[in-house]
């Protein structure tokens, strides 16, 4: 019996589009401050005496302490009345334009995002068919394409990727379009500074291609993932799932269907786990040693936190090459890795071996070790 070949896969290319609204955190911090001055004047209607000392410093921020202990300068938020497939269908028709990828091409969908268009129908994947123009019908028979969204917080990207990787290796797919978007401005507590100054919007778009094995960048055991749901309430959105709706006033107006994190939390439980135990358990299991990285993207969640991660790596062996987006789009979650890539294309030579880290909510972590071993075409609009 003749051996059937098991594909690999590439990545073809990688697009990033965010909007053209820059928020500089000296305009975040003139927003909290009137946040400020209208939650003082609630409570003096309601109780009798406005914000606490310890309350009003949740509102308080400056550019020179969002630079000092987050590292970001800017980001980018959408016009109201955009959402996030409107990031994903810019970046999405950038990418195919510039690999020359007819929509017929495209026999996938996987698009990671916490920020839904739509809280429960439809998916993203549908309206970005829809979108690109993606055949219903092929041989004048409905035309099969494979779609999911992808939602693991900020780790939804690299997930989503193992996911691409899975269904070409498989034989299933040849031509995976992997997006990467959220609008993260939407999901902002403006009462609550630990979110108000890191989160950004952008979209990204990847292009996944089947490539005979040797040409493989990656290998199955180049994936690792983790989960801990014991420790979910660090990084919660209260309200607004199937479990609590949103459904009182009060829950709105005080912002309960926001984000909400503990920082130290994580500082204490995700920098020394992804800046050690977990990188040595991936390592491992790819069978790589940590010297051997040329490049890595870590979710940019926090440049200080990241500084502390990679210096831990360092201490390791790491003397490899650490690409971001620069701090001037925020924490972009879904998007934080890929355009991180897409920002710096004279580092994606052919030959380099890369590390792509996703982590937090949940808590969870997604990495994903490759080989470059193609030419990638880049493509970013984020001017």
């Amino acid at each position: 019996m003749a051996s059937v070949s098991v594909p690999g896969m590439r990545l073809a290319g990688i697009s990033a589009h965010a909007p053209a609204q820059v928020w500089s955190n000296v305009k975040v911090a003139a927003r909290l401050r009137l946040a400020r001055i209208q939650r003082d004047a609630q409570l003096r209607r309601e109780r009798g005496h406005g914000l606490t000392g310890d309350e009003a410093r949740e509102f308080t921020t400056s550019d020179r302490w969002v630079r000092r202990f987050i590292g970001f300068t800017e980001r980018r938020f959408s016009e109201n009345g955009e959402g996030t497939i409107d990031l994903a269908t810019a970046a999405a028709r950038r990418l195919l334009e510039s690999t020359d990828c007819a929509p017929a091409d495209v026999d996938g969908i996987l698009f990671a995002s916490v920020t839904p268009s739509y809280l429960y129908s439809p998916p993203d994947a549908a309206l970005l068919q829809e979108r690109l123009g993606i055949p219903l019908v092929q041989g004048g028979l409905p035309r099969e394409t494979r779609a999911a969204d992808v939602s693991l917080a900020c780790s939804s990207w690299v997930a989503a990727l193992m996911l691409a990787y899975a269904l070409i290796r498989s034989g299933m797919a040849r031509n995976l379009l992997l997006v990467g978007a959220d609008r993260m401005s939407a999901t902002i507590n403006w009462r609550d500074r630990s979110f108000a100054t890191v989160l950004g919007d952008a979209g990204t778009a990847t292009l996944c291609t089947a490539v005979p094995a040797e040409e493989d960048w990656f290998a199955p055991a180049q994936f690792w993932s983790w989960l801990d749901g014991g420790s979910a309430d660090i990084i919660r959105t209260p309200v607004g799932g199937s479990r609590h709706p949103l459904r009182t006033c009060e829950d709105l107006e005080n912002a309960r269907h926001c984000l909400a994190m503990d920082g130290r939390a994580v500082r204490e439980v995700l920098v020394p786990f992804v800046g050690g135990p977990a990188i040595q358990a991936a390592l491992a299991k790819a069978g790589w040693p940590l010297d051997s990285l040329d490049l890595v993207a870590l979710h940019e969640a926090n440049l200080v936190l990241n500084e502390s991660i990679v210096g831990s790596w360092r201490k390791r062996g790491f003397r490899g090459e650490v690409l971001s987006a620069g701090g001037r789009f925020g924490n972009t979650t879904s998007a934080s890795i890929p355009l991180a890539l897409a920002l710096n294309p004279a580092a994606l030579a052919t030959g380099r071996r890369f590390g792509l880290f996703g982590f937090g909510g949940g808590l969870s972590a997604s990495f994903a070790f490759g080989t470059i071993r193609h030419p990638l075409e880049v493509a970013a609009s984020v001017d």
